[in-house]
């Protein structure tokens, strides 16, 4: 239904478009009247009227100006002219306001519906205008975050030469101290959350993106000319506190201009954030943590990134010999018991980090909390030793007594070759022959080891990579249906509905992230 307005100074004649045409029948509601200018601008404001019929000459505001302070406003609304004067001024000023009809008393009913009829399809038109215009930029912010996240991730490189200026930008990475990230109410919650963070950083203006990865939370801020003050990192986080019932932390880069930048300064707000963690600081500046850097010798932190960044296949042999190393340069620069701590932090997160890409061991985001604040105790040098030497002791001995076997490499292999060529056509014989193994053999050694066939684990990889753009992008769905490996659209949209149990279309309209 549309919402009508009418306006004149004469009830008679308000009463007679009232009565002279059955509005029900053409979907029109009649909201209200008024008899002068002014309280019809007030009509207007409160009930927001789709279409308006409308006097010119009136006392205090006349029909003309109506029309131009309701255009103040931005409000769709559509105005029919109705008078008892033909002058050329009035049409010619009616017209320029865009008046959709300019109707001389007396007025049939066929020209009222015919108006009526030309304002319902102006409506209709500003109607889809403004929903292609939406599409458009929803579509175009959607693909702005991916391509900040591309550069983020480090997925997509930029040439010096083309190095593009942006509104100076920061990361601010968030940590939920004890949230089960893997609980499948997980998603629902932090996504609620973020939704009411998206409302405060609109309402103050600010541009951002914010993604969730690695069990954190990841905010790209535009700061536009100017730096934020500590007020709207307490409200952020108090907001989170509030949805979340857990304490954030949060990890803040430096400030930056341009495209290359984009990855340095995420991985600052994540070493940042790490340092918050190790430290239970509340807020960590990388900017701090440089400063921290540059107040002792900056050799002992060089050596230990050199180390873990050769990753040699003697590493964990060499560990004892390489400790022995940093804490005696820890002794020669009489490091306090903070500064001490920091290096041990700095060899725990390298070590984890390793064990975790060369052995496929995953240490839970609140395992490092409870690694972190249990280092965080220790007061003395020596206390530190004993205490990263047993570490380094047991984890090493957890990953000897449960290292995998050839054929646990195997599947391992197996999989990491799906999940890097899922898009091209995948053939069981080419497996046996790139892995050296007959090709029933492997197969049955996967089914035991995964609990689905090749195929099965082929198809739910390309699905939840479909899934997955579904949700994230604008593609055709004949798009999505060849990236993820299916050449033929309808046999895609078959094996998707038996899969997921309903189709391409249908799943996105329920999970797209809005």
């Amino acid at each position: 239904m549309y919402k009508l307005l009418i306006v004149d100074d004469e009830k008679i004649v308000i009463e007679g478009l009232k009565s002279a045409v059955n509005w029900q029948e053409h979907q029109i509601e009649i909201v209200g009247s008024a008899t002068d200018g002014e309280e019809a601008l007030k009509e207007i404001m409160n009930k927001k009227p789709d279409i308006v019929l409308v006097d010119i000459r009136m006392p205090k505001l006349n029909g003309l100006d109506l029309i131009k302070e309701t255009k103040a406003l931005n409000l769709d609304t559509v105005f029919i002219i109705i008078s008892g004067y033909s002058q050329f001024d009035y049409a010619k000023r009616a017209i320029q306001l865009e008046a959709i009809d300019y109707l001389v008393k007396p007025i049939e009913v066929e020209e009222i519906v015919h108006s009526i009829k030309n304002a319902m399809l102006k409506l209709e038109n500003i109607k889809n205008e403004k929903q292609a215009t939406e599409r458009i930029n929803e579509y175009q912010i959607a693909l702005e975050e991916k391509r900040v996240l591309d550069y983020m991730l480090g997925q997509r490189l930029v040439a010096p030469e083309k190095e593009q200026k942006l509104h100076r930008f920061s990361f601010f990475n968030i940590g939920l101290k004890g949230f089960a990230w893997e609980n499948s109410n997980a998603t629902e919650k932090i996504q609620a959350s973020l939704d009411r963070v998206k409302s405060l950083l609109k309402d103050r203006k600010i541009d951002s993106f914010i993604y969730t990865i690695d069990s954190e939370i990841v905010i790209m801020f535009s700061h536009a000319g100017s730096e934020f003050g500590d007020d709207l990192v307490q409200d952020l986080l108090s907001l989170i506190d509030h949805d979340m019932k857990i304490r954030p932390m949060v990890g803040i880069s430096n400030i930056y201009e341009t495209i290359p930048d984009i990855k340095k300064a995420y991985n600052e707000a994540k070493e940042a954030l790490k340092n918050g963690i190790f430290s239970n600081q509340l807020i960590t500046y990388y900017k701090e943590l440089e400063m921290f850097n540059h107040s002792f010798d900056n050799r002992i932190i060089e050596k230990i990134d050199s180390f873990f960044n050769e990753k040699g296949p003697d590493l964990l042999s060499g560990m004892n010999l390489f400790m022995d190393k940093v804490f005696l340069d820890c002794q020669k620069s009489s490091l306090p018991p903070e500064k001490s701590k920091f290096v041990c932090f700095k060899i725990v997160n390298h070590f984890l980090e390793y064990i975790e890409s060369e052995y496929e061991v995953k240490k839970s985001g609140g395992g490092r909390y409870l690694v972190y604040q249990e280092l965080n105790q220790l007061q003395s040098l020596e206390e530190i030793r004993v205490w990263l030497e047993q570490f380094i002791e047991q984890s090493t001995a957890f990953l000897n007594e449960n290292h995998v076997s050839y054929n646990e490499k195997l599947i391992i292999d197996i999989k990491s070759f799906i999940h890097a060529n899922y898009k091209a056509p995948i053939v069981l014989d080419d497996l046996g022959r790139l892995f050296h193994k007959n090709p029933a053999y492997l197969c049955s050694l996967f089914s035991k080891a995964v609990g689905n066939t090749i195929f099965e684990y082929i198809t739910k990889v390309r699905l939840n990579n479909a899934k997955k753009l579904l949700r994230t992008t604008n593609l055709k769905v004949s798009e999505i249906c060849k990236q993820v490996g299916y050449e033929n659209q309808k046999y895609f949209n078959q094996v998707f509905k038996k899969n997921i149990g309903t189709t391409p279309g249908l799943y996105r309209s329920q999970h797209i992230l809005k």
